[in-house]
């Protein structure tokens, strides 16, 4: 139960931003903004006011992540667009430009990366990380051995790794490029 004093800080600094959040969750057909913003405000009552320093922040990172899991059970969504909400512009995120603008690049990237996997790996892979189903739940949908989907999961792990690295070394040593699932080894 609500104290008078949570009350009136959600009253006053929460309640002023609902309609904003209720705008943004329009743009999502399938969702029901007002079963978003019921589970919302279930979890602002057990935030202790004093501890939050950006409250609209809060609404909107609480939304966008109760959206995010919606879509995962759901899994009707591509990973794509799963990162196109975690992209959201319009979401109220506060973080400083430059922080958003390296997440964004960094989400962009492996993005990238995961839809260049070779087909079965990327989606053994997405079906396994991404939409959290274990390996043999994985198995069982694919019609595939559990030894199959682990060694598919590794490779894209392995191949993702290796992209990492790349990028590294790109802004070590200047742009190469380096395909994907090919090794580049430095010949001393």
């Amino acid at each position: 139960m609500l104290n008078d004093k949570q009350a009136k800080w959600l009253a006053e600094n929460i309640l002023p931003h609902e309609g904003d959040v209720r705008r943004w969750l329009s743009k999502y057909t399938d969702i029901d903004a007002d079963d978003i913003l019921q589970e919302a405000w279930v979890i602002l009552a057990k935030v202790i006011p004093e501890t939050i320093q950006f409250p609209r922040r809060l609404l909107f990172t609480i939304a966008r992540n109760i959206v995010l899991q919606h879509y995962r059970r759901a899994q009707i969504v591509s990973f794509s667009s799963l990162a196109d909400i975690s992209e959201d512009h319009s979401v109220d995120k506060g973080a400083d430009p430059e922080q958003s603008v390296g997440a964004r690049k960094e989400l962009e990237f492996l993005n990238h990366v995961i839809s260049n996997l070779p087909p079965r790996c990327r989606t053994i892979f997405t079906l396994h990380r991404i939409y959290g189903y274990s390996h043999k739940e994985c198995a069982q949908r694919l019609n595939l051995s559990e030894t199959v989907v682990a060694k598919q999961v590794a490779r894209a792990l392995r191949l993702i790794g290796d992209a990492y690295g790349h990028q590294e070394r790109q802004h070590d040593i200047g742009y190469r490029s380096f395909p994907l699932g090919r090794s580049h080894k430095n010949k001393a």
